[in-house]
């Protein structure tokens, strides 16, 4: 069961949502309009113009589209999409994505509940200028995790980190 908190963050989050880089104007271009007729409440529409440019990599549309399944906007409400997008996003650098995937992973929102990985994404949030992050993360130590999930956290974060600066 999605809890309270979980809800408000989703509720956020639209409104705080910020655009991600893509390769070509046009990409932008469609994922501004995507986020547009997400604004505006055509859920659908939003969808299938989000699609194809989070295929493409898009951070910002794969936010969106972690969005929308979250909520049932103009999908089917999945948290387990919703959880596989916002970790597309997170991956790619989006911090806003970061921090949401940090409390699906502390609360087991559509994902196996691990509080190694929610500590990482925290950080990563954290480091990429998410404030609440940094809240969220000592919440969640506070809660009573081991001195082997932090290691393991900090594990994460730098094969996390090498995979993001490793050329492909």
């Amino acid at each position: 069961m999605i809890g309270a908190r979980w809800l408000l963050i989703l509720a956020f989050a639209g409104a705080l949502a910020t655009t991600g880089r893509t390769a070509q104007a046009d990409d932008q271009s469609r994922v501004a309009e995507g986020i547009s007729l997400y604004d505006r409440g055509l859920f659908t529409e939003a969808a299938g113009m989000l699609g194809p440019e989070a295929e493409a990599g898009s951070t910002a549309a794969q936010f969106h589209l972690g969005l929308m399944h979250a909520r049932g906007e103009g999908t089917s409400r999945d948290l387990a999409i919703a959880a596989t997008w916002m970790e597309r996003a997170a991956e790619g650098g989006h911090n806003h994505a970061q921090y949401i995937v940090g409390h699906m992973y502390a609360k087991g929102d559509g994902v196996t509940r691990d509080r190694a990985r929610a500590h990482m994404w925290f950080t990563a949030a954290t480091e990429n200028g998410w404030w609440k992050a940094r809240e969220a993360r000592e919440r969640l130590v506070d809660e009573g995790m081991t001195p082997r999930e932090i290691t393991e956290s900090g594990n994460l974060l730098r094969a996390w980190r090498a995979r993001r600066t490793t050329p492909r």
